[in-house]
């Protein structure tokens, strides 16, 4: 109704502090006096006039928050972003193998470094990467190490004007798209960023989502979806612990309060990815920490209750999110360069864990797999 319409934007006024809605101003999308371009001052929100698919690139910004009480070894959540190859991951390390004392960031760290070099191994930067078959060479390279431990995995890369997205587990994806939208009580036509794509959880049960691991549990498909996107898309891609705590019209009201400034004045929308990035990590840890918080209901709390389980609060984790931008590259600037020592420009891999376990075998007591898959606890 528009009570409750009404009511739901107040609420998100609340929390974020301004109305996710964002005036038009000077923006003109009708044609131009006669014989003149159309005007326009929409940044590199989108760009009317550029072949489809022609020179796209992704720029990156990442934010990761571990768990308060797991800081101190980096939390056990991993990512990385290479604008070179177009491509980036997020992956959680599952923390029932906390219990066998298994660190589950090492896992999920080197799941995704392999993955990354699995992406590279396909050669030139232009060329597009089997991402099914780099998470499948990352699995094996982690199995012949005996590094114990569990992960959820998405990967993304974008070729042309398509982004291939692969998703194991209960990591999840949004592509946000700026558009016009008419507000209620209004006529005036607003500036939001709609939702274009939204993945789906992977999940065995409430709260044991689809993974890799190194027990003898066998590995589910995950699932492939392609995505047709234009200059000024964005996409955001982070763990459950953001998920779980931020419902999807929060994430846009996030969105729309850091990038709508340069939507409006046609500034450009790529230095304010980082904030965004920053933002949306701090703000569902923030929620996350209302644990006690019988009031507060979250996506989590919602999953929780569709199963018959008593939840509500928040849930607090290790939040991690990749951000980018669709745009257009210029001729002179390229895709950007990953740094030298092979890893991706944007990550929190640990440089030599992931070689630790390329020699001898462990002792036997830590390398024997259980026959399940390893799930975080439900209290």
């Amino acid at each position: 109704s528009l009570r409750q319409r009404r009511a739901a934007q107040h609420r998100a006024s609340a929390i974020f502090g301004s109305s996710p809605w964002l005036p038009l101003r000077d923006v003109k999308l009708g044609a131009g006096d006669a014989g003149r371009a159309p005007r326009r001052h929409f940044s590199d929100f989108i760009s009317p006039g550029a072949a489809e698919g022609a020179g796209l690139r992704l720029a990156f910004a990442a934010a990761c928050l571990p768990h308060p009480d797991k800081a101190q070894k980096g939390g056990e959540d991993a990512f990385f972003a290479s604008p070179q190859r177009r491509a980036f991951g997020v992956a959680d390390g599952v923390g029932g193998w906390a219990e066998s004392g298994v660190d589950p960031g090492e896992y999920s760290r080197c799941l995704l470094r392999y993955a990354h070099e699995g992406i590279v191994e396909h050669g030139i930067p232009e060329k597009k990467a089997d991402l099914q078959e780099a998470l499948m060479i990352a699995a094996r390279r982690l199995h012949e190490s005996q590094l114990q431990g569990g992960s959820t995995a998405l990967l993304g890369q974008l070729n042309g004007s398509t982004m291939g997205i692969l998703n194991l587990g209960d990591s999840g994806a949004m592509l946000l798209r700026p558009a016009l939208r008419t507000p209620p009580g209004s006529d005036q036509p607003l500036l939001f960023p709609r939702v274009v794509f939204r993945s789906s959880d992977q999940t065995h049960y409430f709260n044991c989502p689809y993974q890799l691991g190194s027990s003898s549990a066998p590995i589910e498909a995950p699932d492939y979806v392609r995505v047709r996107v234009r200059t000024g898309d964005i996409i955001v891609a982070a763990t459950d612990g953001v998920f779980d705590n931020l419902f999807d019209h929060q994430v846009q009201a996030l969105v729309a309060r850091h990038l709508g400034g340069a939507w409006r004045s046609g500034a450009s929308v790529e230095p304010q990815l980082q904030g965004l990035a920053t933002s949306i990590v701090k703000q569902a840890q923030r929620i996350g920490q209302l644990e006690d918080q019988k009031d507060v209901i979250t996506p989590f709390a919602l999953a929780a209750h569709s199963e018959g389980l008593p939840f509500r609060g928040g849930k607090l984790d290790d939040t991690t999110v990749v951000v980018g931008l669709v745009c257009t590259a210029k001729a002179d600037e390229g895709q950007g360069e990953d740094p030298k020592d092979g890893l991706p420009q944007l990550n929190n891999f640990i440089r030599d864990a992931c070689s630790l376990f390329g020699g001898p075998a462990l002792p036997s007591a830590s390398r024997r797999p259980p026959h399940r898959v390893m799930c975080a606890k439900f209290a």
